[in-house]
């Protein structure tokens, strides 16, 4: 049954992940009986599909939607709200009336269902679209989007998310080749060159145009930056006078095809039980190739009724005692991370030595699907709680024959209200010789 719902919530535990809590802002204590988990988001109804939405310009109306979806476990449904802020390309809202739209960027009314029988995991399954068929949350700018999940008073945030709305006003195509880094030894000389070219409705505004962001597979939180004014010797613009511009970037490591985590069968791994993956504890990878993954993206919908619940899932890794110096040089430590913590590493997902085991080990609660993941390693920051200076290669290797998905972003300094960014390009491409799998 679907339901409506508009109000405030008491107390509630949260796991953050992605944006973060906003500077000065306290995360709220777990002292509620509410629990928030499995968020994602999403273009409209594949949960597949990066989270970009798509207009033909500036006044265009949506041809696409973006789809919000959470868990709840909780004795009552809880009442929430969804608050919408548009952003600089840095992720910062914009202070700026004009920008937030304060009639047009709260949703008060978000559908959810009651969760099957015998479901323990979560009592309800909140599923919401933006814009809404009500009219109510509108994006009238392009650019960069984040969302939070907030009690009415917004006195806690349960949740919250990054997106994309951009005006196709700038035909963009995007090009990936092989190359090399001189200086690194094999395999870590091998790179992605990744080549983004633009055409220009108008030269003389070519001024404006002088950002491009590239995103690999689904790690938002992880863009290299292409800009005009920087003194990076491994991107490039240029093109001045053409009325067309090329930006490129050349040291993107393509790393490895991802780890798959398929809880799929039941048989195998029975609600309610604890997941030891029966192929044994993960291992270092720094010199081999697995098969096809999806790039970063999980597969959640296709379980439903008893099948949708969450499982407390064991990650394994065993490391020889050369694998274990070069992963944790320098005091790093090491992290799983993969579409369930969004590509973006906490302390939460920090795995440590088990005598038992006889390997470094975390538990997560994940609902049962198919999941693409890896380990990294990095410092931690116990204030931030956030991951630093993060290694994707140390424990997984690195591959040009890695296939990854890029997407580019053009970013345009829009002169209007003091100057804002606004997202005027949107191209992908594809590299490896591996095809583009699925499981």
């Amino acid at each position: 049954m679907m339901h409506r719902g508009r109000g405030s919530l008491i107390c509630v535990w949260l796991g953050m992940w992605g944006l973060g809590i906003a500077r000065g802002q306290e995360i709220p204590s777990a002292v509620g009986p509410v629990v928030v988990r499995g968020l994602s988001v999403y273009a409209m109804e594949n949960e597949q599909n990066f989270p970009v939405v798509t207009r033909d310009s500036a006044n265009a109306p949506f041809r696409q939607y973006l789809t919000i979806q959470f868990d709840v476990l909780a004795d009552d449904p809880p009442l929430l709200k969804i608050r919408f802020w548009h952003c600089t390309r840095d992720w910062v809202p914009d202070n700026n009336v004009f920008l937030q739209d304060e009639t047009h960027n709260t949703s008060f009314n978000l559908s959810y269902r009651t969760s099957p029988n015998g479901v323990r995991g979560y009592a309800y399954r909140y599923k919401n679209r933006f814009p809404d068929e009500d009219d109510i949350v509108r994006f009238a700018y392009s650019g960069n989007w984040v969302f939070r999940i907030m009690d009415n008073d917004e006195t806690f945030v349960y949740g919250e998310g990054k997106f994309f709305v951009v005006d196709n006003r700038t035909p963009t195509d995007v090009h990936v080749t092989d190359d090399y880094l001189t200086d690194n030894a094999s395999p870590m000389n091998q790179i992605h060159k990744v080549e983004v070219r633009i055409i220009l409705p108008d030269e003389v505004e070519g001024q404006f145009y002088s950002t491009v962001d590239v995103y690999q597979n689904w790690r938002i939180d992880h863009a290299y930056r292409i800009d005009a004014s920087d003194r990076n010797s491994y991107t490039i613009v240029d093109g001045y006078n053409t009325g067309r511009r090329r930006f490129s970037v050349s040291n993107v490591f393509p790393g490895n095809e991802y780890r798959k985590l398929d809880l799929s069968n039941v048989n195998r791994y029975p609600n309610r039980s604890l997941v030891r993956l029966v192929e044994g504890a993960d291992q270092e990878r720094s010199f081999w190739r697995t098969g096809p993954d999806r790039n970063g993206a999980a597969i959640l919908g296709r379980f439903t009724g008893i099948n949708s619940d969450y499982l407390e899932v064991l990650f394994r890794l065993d490391l020889t005692q050369a694998s274990l110096r070069a992963a944790m040089v320098g005091g790093r430590e090491i992290f799983v991370v993969g579409q369930f913590n969004r590509w973006q590493p906490t302390v939460d997902d920090m795995l440590v030595y088990d005598e038992d085991e006889m390997s470094y080990v975390v538990r997560k609660l994940l609902r049962r699907g198919v999941y693409d993941y890896q380990y990294v390693t990095g410092f931690r920051d116990a204030r931030s709680r956030t991951v630093l200076d993060q290694d994707w290669l140390v424990l997984e290797g690195n591959d040009w024959r890695t296939t990854n998905t890029y997407r580019a972003f053009v970013y345009y300094k829009d002169p209007r209200y003091g100057g804002f960014d606004r997202l005027v390009g949107y191209g992908t491409a594809l590299s490896g010789t591996a095809p583009a799998g699925s499981y």
